[in-house]
């Protein structure tokens, strides 16, 4: 723990609703609080979670502490912050992906620009699940993907390209079919 600079914690509002992110700064005795959609009406809750996050701390590294820090040292006693450097989010629902971005660059250098663009993001964060090594499913899901696209060219190879309600072979529409 003594070489420990950062500590991070998502965190899952108690209604289950809004993921934020919490960020102990060792060396600087502070906690910032990395919220996406900040609102003013769960500051006081956010923070008094806050709080208790860090009197856990101090009990689940209670031996580590004493070995390793001057007598009355204490998470609970970290000054809490709402940083300044966390983007915020246009719609309700994608405040864990910006904490995956968040988990993933805590200093905002690639995810920076203010045009969040929401179906990549969501499609980058998933691949990157799903292609990280430590996936235990990654080879079932290749045979499941290549079983899929299999099936989908045998279909176009028998029945041409106009198949009826599949998605792979619909036309176009024109303005007039729109309407």
């Amino acid at each position: 723990m003594s070489l420990c600079s950062y500590i991070f914690i998502p965190v899952l509002d108690r209604i289950g609703s809004h993921w934020y992110l919490l960020v102990v700064l060792m060396g600087d005795k502070k906690v910032e609080l990395w919220d996406s959609l900040p609102a003013a009406k769960y500051n006081a809750s956010r923070y008094q979670l806050v709080e208790r996050i860090m009197k856990v701390l101090d009990y689940i590294y209670k031996d580590e502490i004493v070995k390793h820090f001057d007598k009355g040292w204490q998470f609970a006693n970290f000054n809490i912050v709402r940083t300044d450097k966390a983007r915020r989010q246009l719609n309700g629902c994608d405040c864990g992906i910006f904490v995956m971005n968040w988990l993933e660059d805590i200093e905002c250098t690639s995810h920076g620009s203010n045009k969040f663009q929401h179906a990549s993001e969501r499609v980058r964060v998933a691949l990157s699940l799903l292609k990280n090594p430590k996936n235990k499913r990654l080879k079932e899901v290749r045979e499941s993907a290549r079983r899929v696209v299999d099936e989908e060219l045998d279909m176009l190879a028998q029945h041409g390209p106009s198949i009826p309600h599949h998605p792979i072979a619909r036309k176009p529409m024109t303005r007039s079919q729109a309407k």
